[in-house]
């Protein structure tokens, strides 16, 4: 049986992403598969990444033609496939306000779902 250890509920909500771990490396692009407050799960194609790297990333915000800019922390990572590479970061700089407009889109879309669910 398996414990989960998060503090905060993640909802799946894709979002595209495209991040990089340094100034001078190029971008690499990704879905977010899940966000909660301090962090989400990305898919991207495999890289050389590395656990604890920092990342700046560039996430589409779900209901504006908007990125918005954040910098976290590589905890896990797990490759998933040949070519895939799915990753778990904290942030460690996110805009609250933006932050919060994807958490209120996402458990919008939480909730319907789970409506949608019931009533069948």
């Amino acid at each position: 049986m398996s414990i989960e250890r998060r503090k905060f509920i993640r909802f799946d909500i894709p979002l595209d992403v495209i991040f990089k771990p340094s100034k001078e490396a190029p971008y690499s692009t990704g879905i977010i598969k899940n966000f909660s407050r301090y962090g989400c799960c990305i898919e991207s194609k495999s890289t050389d990444l590395t656990l604890r790297e920092n990342l700046e990333l560039q996430v589409k915000h779900p209901r504006k033609n908007i990125f918005i800019s954040a910098s976290a922390n590589i905890v896990w990572k797990q490759q998933v496939g040949n070519d895939n590479l799915l990753l778990g970061v904290n942030f460690l700089e996110i805009d609250k306000e933006a932050k919060s407009e994807i958490l209120d889109f996402a458990y919008d879309m939480w909730l319907e779902n789970n409506i949608k669910f019931n009533s069948a």
